[in-house]
């Protein structure tokens, strides 16, 4: 199964959310989308399933597009992140709603996994903690057996015990050969599980942190003879400093930055791996240099 986001653009009025941006998934991975509160993932989940029309671009399943064929919409599962739909209805009237679209509702796994959560079927959803309506939640996308989840924030505000039931639904999911694409603020966990991660930029470009030909993010640590300088400083992102070593963030290719640190002040410096809180620092522009 091929599933592309191909070339999506969305604006609202003069505010570009989404600029272009293109990706694959794949049956059996996980995917992670990563970026700053407004970077507008919640959007990209909404134009890719047809909750938002794009202003550009398609989301396609074999090279079929769900805006030329709706039906393709029984292939998806959409966990925003807040699960406030039935909020005024019982738990055991969810799959009454699901059935409409997927036919094909796990009924007996809904209510198997409502039992062994200790989800009460005949209480009202309003009256369920956060964590227990995300784990609700995510126990119905499951059971539409839908092949590609798309899961917005589901770690966010999570306590230990049901973060971990999340990541082992997950990964169960993973085996059963579905594609997943997940957010989430807690980026140590989404790590932890995901096959590849993207980064939203909050002008609406996307980065795939795991291709080098494109992504040209370097890490270094830099040892200065003396002081750090002040015109290094300027054209580095600084992350972290401890007396002459800085670590710093640079965008820059392997020529350009070996020209870089090409300097009589620089006693040595080492590369370093990227991690993901890294494209948050980029952005951000660094810490504090004071």
């Amino acid at each position: 199964m091929k599933i592309r986001a191909s070339n999506i653009t969305k604006s609202f009025g003069k505010n570009l959310v989404l600029d272009d941006v293109s990706f694959d998934l794949a049956k059996g991975k996980i995917s992670g989308i990563v970026g700053r509160n407004g970077s507008g993932k919640t959007t990209l989940f909404k134009s890719m399933t047809g909750i938002y029309d794009m202003d550009k671009g398609d989301f396609s399943i074999d090279g079929v597009s769900l805006k030329d064929n709706r039906s393709l919409i029984s292939k998806l599962a959409f966990l925003p992140d807040r699960f406030d739909y039935f909020n005024y209805y019982k738990a055991r009237k969810i799959p009454d709603f699901y059935r409409l679209t997927y036919k094909d509702f796990d009924q007996d796994f809904f209510f198997s996994q409502l039992n062994k959560n200790k989800i009460d079927p005949n209480q009202n959803i309003r009256n369920f903690s956060k964590g227990i309506k995300n784990i609700l939640g995510l126990i119905t996308i499951l059971a539409t057996r839908a092949d590609i989840l798309f899961i917005d924030e589901i770690l966010d505000g999570m306590d230990i015990i049901n973060n971990r039931k999340i990541i082992s639904f997950l990964l169960d999911a993973k085996d059963e050969g579905r594609a997943i694409l997940a957010s989430s603020h807690q980026l140590d966990r989404l790590a932890g599980i995901c096959d590849n991660i993207f980064y939203l930029t909050l002008d609406g470009k996307l980065v795939d942190t795991a291709d080098r030909k494109v992504n040209k993010l370097k890490k270094v640590q830099v040892v200065f003879r003396d002081e750090i300088a002040l015109d290094f400083l300027e054209s580095a992102i600084l992350i972290n400093k401890l007396g002459r070593v800085a670590t710093v963030l640079i965008d820059m290719d392997d020529q350009r930055l070996s020209s870089f640190l090409d300097r009589d002040d620089v006693v040595q410096y080492d590369l370093l791996s990227p991690k993901i809180e890294d494209y948050f620092y980029m952005e951000a522009g660094g810490l504090s240099d004071e």
